[in-house]
């Protein structure tokens, strides 16, 4: 973080904000300023650093003029007037989404981390877009500013669980999370900042060697070996076996709890059978267990009974287990999970 020739001022930290003011002449304190109307007061405009001198604010502009990526189309709600998803614009016109769901206690933004995905899921309308690339760590920070920019509300949680593979992008993933909970910039809590996989064991177990391991979710699909690896035609190499492994690795030295997320849909992990397959599945793994209905994309799949998925919640809940049933949001905008695809 301190190529004074990068060409995206999200780019520095403070030690490299100070060298780059340095090399245009002006004293290091001056990238402190820069740095505290960033990442504390949230402002993005040079023009509103009203405590830099015009010329440096100018050189700012002139070297570093978009910061942010573009806001192409809002989409808010209509049966939940709260969640809005934005359609956002990289400098190369490839484009993602995110989505800010705001909640009585928190304000959560869903951010995406690849633009497509390289794992193209079945019940996952991201992997039918295909994979185009990675975002940058600067273009997930960037799209944190734009959508907090457009909001009144404080963003108070972050999950990385828009479009893309988290684990397959982890560098630039980490450099964001670290930004994102840096105490003297952003400040969002490290409790509060989530990362959610389809299941990598080798980069699960990098992921539990950082020096602050992130809260992990593990989006399962199915307990049942078979029918996995048919949903997920890429990720299903990966067996549950190896994957058990990576996450008791992961638990022990982070000593976090992990979130097992389960999607219900009709005909699919709805049944007695599958919440028992889940619990033997999970033995003496530390977890909680969402459970998730299912959000009709085009794949064939639809919405489950309710009566079925209260019935594996209980069942979850018999078995000892801890379980929330999460509420659906964003689902009549497509931005609820496993909907995002970049239609517009």
């Amino acid at each position: 973080m301190l190529n004074i020739e990068s060409k995206d001022i999200l780019s520095f930290d403070l030690h490299g904000l100070e060298k780059l003011m340095v090399s245009f002449g002006y004293k290091a304190f001056h990238g402190q300023q820069v740095y505290a109307w960033i990442y504390r007061r949230g402002i993005t405009d040079y023009d509103k650093m009203t405590d830099l001198q015009k010329d440096l604010r100018k050189k700012l502009f002139d070297n570093y003029p978009e910061m942010l990526p573009k806001i192409i189309k809002e989409v808010r709600g209509s049966g939940d007037q709260s969640t809005t998803k934005f359609l956002l614009e990289a400098e190369d016109k490839q484009r993602f989404e995110v989505v800010n769901i705001p909640t009585q206690d928190r304000n959560t933004l869903c951010v995406s981390c690849q633009v497509g995905c390289v794992y193209n899921c079945k019940f996952c309308a991201t992997g039918s877009m295909g994979f185009k690339r990675n975002l940058t760590y600067e273009e997930i920070v960037g799209s944190y500013f734009a959508v907090q920019n457009r909001i009144k509300e404080r963003i108070t949680n972050i999950v990385f669980m828009g479009m893309g593979e988290p684990l397959i992008n982890l560098k630039n993933v980490m450099q964001a999370w670290n930004i994102f909970t840096e105490p003297d910039g952003i400040g969002i809590s490290r409790r509060k900042v989530t990362i959610s996989t389809v299941g990598i064991p080798d980069q699960i177990r990098v992921l539990a060697l950082e020096p602050y391991p992130p809260k992990l979710v593990f989006s399962i699909c199915s307990p049942h070996e078979e029918i996995r690896r048919k949903l997920l035609l890429k990720a299903g190499k990966y067996s549950l076996e190896e994957i058990h492994k990576s996450l008791m690795y992961y638990s022990k030295k982070s000593r976090n709890r992990i979130t097992i997320a389960l999607l219900i849909a009709k005909g699919f992990n709805n049944t007695i059978e599958d919440a028992k397959a889940l619990h033997s599945w999970i033995r003496n793994l530390p977890v909680k267990i969402n459970i998730l209905r299912y959000n009709e994309t085009e794949d064939g799949l639809s919405r489950a009974d309710e009566n079925d998925v209260e019935k594996v919640a209980n069942e979850l809940h018999r078995l000892g287990r801890t379980v929330i049933l999460r509420q659906s949001r964003g689902s009549d905008i497509n931005a609820a999970c496993g909907q995002l695809a970049a239609k517009y």
